[in-house]
């Protein structure tokens, strides 16, 4: 093995695990022989002697059997190298872990090995990324370490790829980054959730790890809000919240849940097909020991994680029940309910009406003590999701939040101005004078001015809007006035 894999703990140990007590909440009965094995021959190290066993992967583990039936050892699909050759009609499959290796050669080619080969290819890294991954690529997002391309593969199907460029050997960060990258890894193959991307393979070269998953379409969450009746934020609500709670029946917790996080499937304006993405901070809370502690997003991360402390009790799935509840604030209010990173009360604005029952669900969901929130299996039983949003409440009552109006003041403004050409002029002008004044302004000034330049009407809408300076959607005051004007 090459000590500059990523992956590789600098544990010697032996290749299988025979403690079959490590394995907690397994049917057994699945495991038997006779159920979906697979017959691969083994070479001894020592004596050379061709031995056949049988094989089978189930739930991240690979599992040998003994001739009796009963399991000899499994490996935990975990930071596993595979690499395959073919030799005469038979493939020969490599597995390599913390430099401890073992060969294994089929019979001849059969779909059965095939299905194998193919299992192994979705639970191990392989190193080098083949020439059809390699081609044409459009970035579509990048971090301090990482980038995000979209690429279309055979049969123009199109798959994302997430590269990240590995610490260098030596550097302090290094052991930290490959950890933390190997648990998402994981994470992203235990969980099965249509709304959830598949990590279908992982390669590594010499200078970074690459992630091929589901590419999506549709945009984030922000990009279709306006298309949506009340009806339909409501879906789209109860699809995240369903999304999350199974999540969290795995026992796993996100830690980074924003509405950067939330995509939708395609491009149709009117579907809510939506899919959580990134788990690049997610962990299970059952684990004795994490890679990170404090992370998430300021304004979304819960108070819990923002102020953790080394040594306390670990904070569990609850984290992400806040951080739902400041997401669905923004979706129905169309602003964050803060003026800043820092957590508060929750206040309504009394002019967007909506049911007495999703205020209520928003104040459970964003209890300061997480003992004191609903769990995401009651926040779906709550009666809000029992209304029937479309005949007792108008969207047009949404013309006060900050998503709609992003998209929609400019066409009512013109409209309105297309009556009379002198007005449509004079407010053009007008709206021109205060754009060159703000740019070299602070937030503040650019505020005021902006204040100044509306009309009765549009100073009401204006305050009305909450807008927050620390508030990621817009966070600039400057750009936000070039997309009202």
């Amino acid at each position: 093995m090459k000590h500059s894999l990523y992956f590789v703990s600098s544990k010697q140990q032996s290749f299988w695990n025979r403690n079959l007590s490590a394995l907690v909440n397994y049917d057994f009965h699945q495991l038997s022989e006779d159920q979906k094995t697979i017959v691969l021959f083994k070479q001894g190290q020592i004596l050379k002697i061709i031995t056949p066993r049988r094989y089978k992967i189930y739930r991240q583990h690979l599992f040998y059997f003994r001739k009796s039936g009963e399991i000899g050892g499994f490996l935990l699909l975990k930071n596993v190298y595979c690499s395959f050759r073919s030799k005469d009609n038979t493939i020969l499959v490599t597995l390599s872990h913390d430099f401890q290796q073992i060969v294994l050669q089929s019979g001849n080619k059969t779909e059965e090995v095939d299905n194998f080969i193919h299992e192994l290819k979705q639970n191990c890294i392989q190193e080098s990324i083949p020439a059809s991954f390699q081609i044409p690529r459009q970035k579509i997002g990048e971090g301090i370490t990482s980038e995000v391309f979209v690429i279309n593969h055979q049969n123009n199907q199109k798959f994302a790829i997430k590269k990240v460029v590995k610490a260098p050997l030596g550097h302090k960060m290094r052991e930290k980054q490959a950890k933390s990258l190997a648990e998402e890894i994981f994470i992203m193959r235990s969980l099965d959730n249509p709304n959830i991307p598949k990590l279908h393979e992982v390669y590594e070269n010499d200078d970074s790890v690459e992630l091929i998953m589901t590419y999506y379409e549709g945009g984030h969450l922000y990009e279709k809000l306006q298309n949506f009746s009340l009806q339909q934020k409501q879906q789209l609500v109860r699809d995240i919240l369903e999304t999350m709670n199974y999540v969290h029946s795995q026992q796993i917790m996100h830690r980074d849940l924003k509405p950067q996080n939330i995509m939708y499937k395609d491009k149709d304006p009117f579907s809510t097909d939506i899919a959580i993405i990134d788990f690049g901070f997610s962990t299970n809370y059952k684990y004795q020991e994490h890679v990170l502690y404090n992370c998430g997003t300021p304004g979304y991360a819960a108070p819990e994680v923002q102020e953790y402390k080394e040594k306390q009790k670990m904070y569990t799935t609850q984290c992400d029940v806040y951080s739902l509840g400041i997401i669905i604030y923004e979706i129905f209010y169309g602003v964050h309910p803060f003026k800043s990173s820092n957590s508060g009360s929750l206040s309504f604005n009394d002019k967007i009406k909506l049911p007495q029952s999703l205020k209520n669900l928003l104040i459970q969901m964003t209890r300061i003590q997480p003992k004191y929130r609903f769990t995401l299996k009651e926040c779906l039983e709550q009666d809000f999701f029992k209304e029937n949003l479309d005949s007792n409440y108008l969207d047009d009552l949404l013309k006060f939040s900050l998503v709609d109006s992003i998209y929609q003041k400019s066409n009512n403004i013109s409209r309105k101005n297309s009556f009379d050409p002198s007005i449509k002029l004079e407010r053009l002008n007008k709206h021109e004078s205060v754009k060159n004044k703000t740019i070299n302004s602070t937030v503040a000034e650019s505020k005021n001015l902006l204040g100044k330049s509306f009309g009765p009407i549009e100073q009401q809408l204006q305050d009305d809007l909450q807008f927050s300076e620390n508030h990621n959607c817009p966070n600039d005051f400057n750009n936000f006035l070039q997309k009202r004007i």
